[in-house]
């Protein structure tokens, strides 16, 4: 056993981060109406977390079909987006390259239903995933306002695996405060974010779509694309702020190439 930065005793586990290829977009999808006109290449995170109780994904990357016929698999949103990846970089590839078998990961954690969050969820069948119920309604129900955010055709064949739906909740995943989902409505209506204390590295946290970019916690600034209102946007964000600087946590943002060169990839982990 290991103790936190906040005193809290927590089991031997392992983290590792690992780049599930890059998308472009402006900036201002980013940082609410900075940086407008100005194209930046994104990573896509994928987070393995090995803990005695079970192993969990956080996040599970690009669908693999983006890797070798793009366009075909998505149309627009390929050119839009203009992913790079390659085969070895899907959820099922890496954590395969770990000497892991997607059969043995018991839990997936998805901040969000967006493709690049939620584009691997295919190679997992036999996991439970961590979803909020708004997030589900949002992406199998999508109104005029949301349904070019998600990919039905990539969600449907996940609609009969298992789901442990949070209602505006947080989850204790193994009743040890080792491993934190958090209800953030930000990016989308669902948004969650994950915190995960380890017994050397302390207090981790993954703010996903409330903080993508290091400048949004910095200067405050609100995700460039919000779904609720910008009152409960910065609820979220004062939330994960003050947990951040109470554990001393480090911060990996999702969708900062500039911060991505300093976070430690597989095989290299965090403990």
């Amino acid at each position: 056993m290991g103790q936190t930065r906040s005193g809290e005793s927590t089991p031997d586990i392992r983290l590792y981060c690992m780049g599930g290829g890059t998308l472009t977009f402006d900036q201002s999808v980013f940082t609410h109406m900075r940086g407008m006109g100005t194209l930046v290449e994104v990573p896509t995170p994928i987070v393995l977390i090995l803990h005695p109780k079970g192993m969990v994904l956080f996040e599970s990357g690009l669908h693999p079909a983006v890797a070798t016929d793009p366009e075909g698999h998505w149309g627009q949103r390929a050119v839009d987006w203009k992913p790079r990846m390659t085969p070895g970089q899907s959820a099922a590839a890496q954590v395969a390259s770990l000497g892991v078998d997607p059969a043995e990961i018991s839990y997936v954690i998805l901040s969000c239903l967006i493709p690049d969050h939620a584009g691997g969820m295919q190679a997992f069948p036999t996991a439970t995933f961590v979803v909020q119920f708004q997030e589900l309604q949002d992406a199998w129900w999508p109104d005029r306002r949301f349904m070019r955010s998600y990919d039905f055709g990539e969600l449907l064949p996940t609609r009969d695996f298992a789901f442990w739906e949070l209602y505006g909740e947080d989850l204790d995943l193994f009743g040890d405060g080792s491993v934190m989902v958090l209800s953030t409505p930000a990016h989308t209506r669902g948004e969650q974010a994950l915190v995960v204390r380890l017994p050397r590295t302390g207090t981790m946290m993954f703010p996903a779509g409330v903080f993508p970019q290091r400048m949004n916690y910095d200067e405050n600034i609100m995700t460039g694309t919000p779904r609720v209102a910008p009152s409960v946007v910065h609820a979220s964000m004062r939330r994960l702020k003050a947990l951040a600087q109470r554990e001393g946590a480090l911060l990996i943002f999702h969708h900062d190439p500039e911060e991505w060169k300093t976070v430690r990839l597989a095989p290299q982990y965090y403990d």
